[in-house]
């Protein structure tokens, strides 16, 4: 048997070792165990460039691809690094299933009352302590097409309802949803009286349009919520939520509570966020218009942000190894004269490639979120760690992805994002390939295969 068929043999072998344990990854941080420590080379001087590149557009609503999000950030926040943002939420909200039409026979309006499930899970920033939440009628329907976040819709002209006070914590409010009576509430929700005409107007609708998705659309095309004044936060918007509905009370003459709900719901309602930055003023421009590998510091921003690139020239070798491990490193900056980052750092960055022009996750990203409940964070990381209380950084196991990148396998170019990036507008800036301190480094720990 010759030389080449031998070694074409181990390669293939070492693969199949390598994909069989990479369905039990090794812990991020952990050490190469001692039966695998003989013949191992560890190397961590490859040369890697970096740079920041800007997100496309972000898609909220897709029918013919079945994107729908549950969760948008609502809020603002001015911030001298990246810019000032803001959003408005806008969604339809329908009859409920397995509604019957209701009994307005002889019925007496009691209150319309708007609820948004605060989701405390998705919180960004410090919200001052009071603040204050416009609820409008939408004044177009939504369409059943492609929505990004550069789009908007046309709202009625006056406030439909307002709500004054915290968000987080989540304020225990009084019911308004009977006169007279007083419910205590405890759940993350606000909940907005709306103006009573709305109440009338569909009181005064016949039964089919009562129970019809599209007839009552046409009526009621939904809402858009949006804060009056800048609260320095994002609160998560959990749109699917049942907590977020629209509740309409009433009595009869037998002076029984009634109540009939509207809500959204995730297979038939479309839902979408306008996410608006303002970056004439930022403090340090270059980070978002200057995105060359020279830079010494990139930026990480989701929600129409950007993403980090991460590319290795030289990773390819000569001679068949198998990866053992590979750990990507990656240091927070600081920069001089910004203040605190409201908006974070992110919890959780994950790292894509590119296959067949898709922006797909790498496979030790897969790897990990099929290995259980804390398989993400323990498997693949990407959490922010402090070191000695100075210098935060995120590590990342690629050994899968690197083992691909030296086989030919797959491109050297990775894509450093957010963790649900498309509704969660945390950002944090990291130390470039130029930095003279923290730049991103890979070390890998390897064994070569003997010809």
């Amino acid at each position: 048997m010759n030389k080449a068929l031998l070694r074409a043999m181990a390669a293939c072998l070492a693969t199949i070792a390598l994909f069989s344990q990479c369905t039990k990854p090794t812990l991020v941080g952990a050490d190469i165990l001692n039966q695998d420590q003989s013949d191992l080379v560890r190397s961590d001087s490859f040369s890697l460039i970096t740079r920041s590149i800007p997100w496309d557009t972000v898609i909220t609503y897709d029918t013919d691809a079945g994107v729908t999000l549950t969760r948008y950030p609502l809020g603002s926040i001015n911030d001298p690094l990246m810019g000032n943002s803001s959003t408005t939420v806008y969604f339809e909200v329908l009859p409920s299933y397995g509604f019957s039409e209701p009994d307005f026979t002889d019925a007496v309006l009691d209150s319309i009352v708007l609820t948004l499930h605060i989701d405390t899970t998705r919180i960004l920033g410090t919200p001052i302590a009071s603040t204050t939440l416009d609820v409008f009628r939408l004044a177009e329907m939504i369409p059943d097409e492609e929505l990004t976040t550069k789009r908007s819709f046309a709202l009625s002209p006056s406030i439909l309802g307002t709500y004054m006070g915290p968000i987080w914590p989540a304020p225990i409010s009084k019911s308004v949803d009977y006169i007279g009576a007083i419910d205590t509430q405890t759940l993350a929700q606000v909940r907005i009286p709306l103006d009573m005409t709305l109440g009338m107007e569909l009181m005064a609708l016949d039964s089919a349009t009562l129970v019809s998705d599209s007839s009552f659309l046409s009526v009621l095309h939904g809402f858009g919520v949006r804060f009056r004044d800048p609260i320095n936060a994002y609160a998560g918007l959990y749109i699917q939520s049942s907590n977020t509905a629209l509740n309409l009370y009433y009595t009869v003459q037998d002076t029984l509570h009634r109540q009939v709900k509207w809500v959204p719901v995730s297979t038939s309602s479309k839902n979408h966020f306008l996410y608006e930055i303002d970056r004439s003023a930022v403090t340090h421009p270059e980070l978002l218009t200057n995105s060359t590998p020279a830079d010494s510091v990139h930026v990480i921003q989701g929600v129409e942000g950007f993403d980090l690139e991460v590319h290795f020239p030289y990773l390819a070798m000569q001679e068949p190894v198998v990866v053992n491990l590979a750990t990507l490193e990656l240091t927070v900056c600081y920069l001089d004269g910004a203040t605190s980052n409201p908006f974070g750092p992110p919890t959780q960055l994950e790292i894509y490639t590119y296959e067949d022009d898709r922006l797909i996750l790498i496979d030790d990203v897969v790897y990990a979120l099929g290995s259980g409940t804390f398989g993400l964070e323990n498997y693949f990381g990407g959490i922010p760690l402090t070191l000695d209380n100075q210098h935060t950084t995120y590590r990342f196991n690629l050994s899968a992805q690197v083992q691909k990148i030296i086989s030919g396998e797959a491109s050297p170019t990775l894509f450093v994002r957010v963790r649900q990036g498309v509704s969660n507008p945390t950002q944090t800036v990291i130390c470039g390939a130029s930095a003279s301190n923290g730049a991103p480094k890979l070390t890998i720990t390897y064994s070569r295969l003997n010809p």
